[in-house]
């Protein structure tokens, strides 16, 4: 039952630990799974139905407690990329304000701060039919290739172009 927060405490919390957030998460849970019976009639498909605009998504996404911008635009990607779930106009897009994604900005100096709305308004400049479809490329280079500290610039594929610009993103 929705309103039963503590049980979804003691299963979130049950090792392994569903996520790291252990006393945000059930809240979160309980909360969303309210939206989802009171405003899509129990069917979280409806959250997404009937082809929205991307920015109409994610505005429906940061609805819920515990999603942000982040989690808001990585959702709309998945769902488009990995899903196929129709969206329209991806142009409204964004990429996730990630730290990963934020090195690989810094870095390749693409980016000239570290700001979520900057990075954002390079992102449509650089890819304006749907700027989120870069997110995940900048998060993966920065998960294999551009983590903190030393990168790994040999086997990066941005390698030829990046001018390694360490010290912009030293603060990330």
């Amino acid at each position: 039952m929705v309103a039963e927060s503590e049980q979804v405490r003691a299963a979130v919390a049950k090792p392994p630990a569903l996520h790291r957030f252990v006393n945000n998460t059930p809240g979160w849970l309980v909360a969303a799974a309210t939206i989802v019976v009171n405003e899509y009639g129990g069917d979280a498909g409806q959250i997404w139905a009937g082809e929205p605009r991307a920015a109409d998504l994610a505005a429906r996404l940061r609805k819920f407690p515990g999603i942000a911008q982040k989690k808001s635009a990585m959702t709309v990607e998945i769902l488009a990329r990995d899903l196929t779930v129709p969206i329209q106009e991806l142009s409204g897009t964004d990429i996730a304000y990630d730290v990963h994604v934020r090195r690989v900005f810094l870095r390749t100096r693409l980016a000239e701060r570290d700001d979520p709305g900057h990075m954002m308004e390079v992102a449509r400049w650089l890819h304006p039919e749907r700027p989120g479809e870069l997110d995940y490329p900048a998060w993966l280079i920065g998960r294999r290739w551009c983590g903190p500290g030393a990168p790994d610039c040999g086997p990066c594929p941005l390698r030829s172009i990046c001018p390694k610009d360490i010290a912009q993103a030293a603060a990330v």
